[in-house]
């Protein structure tokens, strides 16, 4: 079986494409699934009182107690947004992996059908990621720090591997999280090491421009008093994290799209 190359800009252009095309579909979804409950979840971490700094020299076991308590006293806050986010993420990629350009009611209606299926390919990839530090940290401080330099390319490898699991579920219609995973395996068989550069390239890039943008939009925001710029700077990041995400949910059909060929590359128009 020959593996398809990948061509990393025509990825970003169907998928800049997709969002386009869709783009007040996909901006109901992305605001109701991510936004919404990413703003919760920020606003409620920035008013929670959390001390981060922990003084001049910050205890980072101070710091992870604080962040601890924060989670089991906000539970159920995360849980829904960690809902919304599967559900938003499931919707947009049933709706920007359907060339038939279906409904918002349409992609919503994927959502009870695959919920579990990709929640548990999720389950499953991150288990398998984080194994290796999990059994790393077993081990005798020493060579836990010398196997820390193995673990790190093996995790950033599996996670690369397996980025299509999602993909192969909702559009490709494998309902199995095992088959999806043994599938994202195959289909980036060939493209791995692009695909990882492709990947920490775009996400250096977004950092640095949403740095920028947060450093700009917080000076404006500060001089509206610091109520208006706590809400202001929250809404302003959780709608970064919402862009990321959804471009993310794109690139990820775009790239399925491309390396499973279920869109011929004579057809001239994705959108026609």
């Amino acid at each position: 079986m020959a593996h398809r190359k990948l061509d990393m800009g025509k990825a970003w252009t169907q998928a800049t494409g997709m969002i386009g095309a869709n783009r007040d579909l996909v901006s109901v979804l992305a605001g109701i699934f991510l936004f919404l409950p990413l703003f919760v979840v920020i606003y409620a971490l920035l008013t929670s009182g959390l001390d981060f700094g922990g003084g001049s020299e910050p205890d980072p076991e101070r710091v992870a107690a604080q962040i601890n308590a924060f989670m089991l006293a906000n539970w159920w806050a995360l849980l829904l947004a960690l809902i919304g986010q599967l559900c938003g993420g499931i919707a947009i990629l049933a709706l920007l992996g359907d060339p038939s350009r279906p409904t918002v009611r349409e992609a919503l209606g994927a959502v009870p059908r695959l919920i579990l299926p990709v929640l548990g390919g999720q389950l499953l990839v991150g288990l398998l990621t984080q194994l290796p530090s999990f059994l790393a940290s077993l081990l005798p401080d020493m060579a836990e720090a010398a196997a820390s330099l193995i673990i790190l390319p093996v995790t950033l490898y599996l996670t690369v591997k397996f980025a299509l699991v999602s993909a192969v579920i909702v559009i490709g219609g494998k309902r199995n999280p095992v088959t999806a995973m043994r599938e994202s395996w195959q289909l980036t068989k060939g493209n791995s090491f692009r695909l990882f550069l492709f990947f920490v390239s775009l996400v250096l890039l977004g950092t640095v421009i949403a740095l920028i943008l947060l450093l700009v939009v917080g000076l404006v925001f500060s001089a509206l008093g610091e109520r208006v710029a706590m809400i202001g700077n929250t809404a302003f990041f959780a709608l970064l994290l919402t862009v990321f995400y959804t471009v993310s949910y794109a690139l990820t059909a775009a790239i399925y799209r491309q390396l499973s060929q279920i869109i011929p590359d004579e057809e001239p128009d994705l959108f026609e």
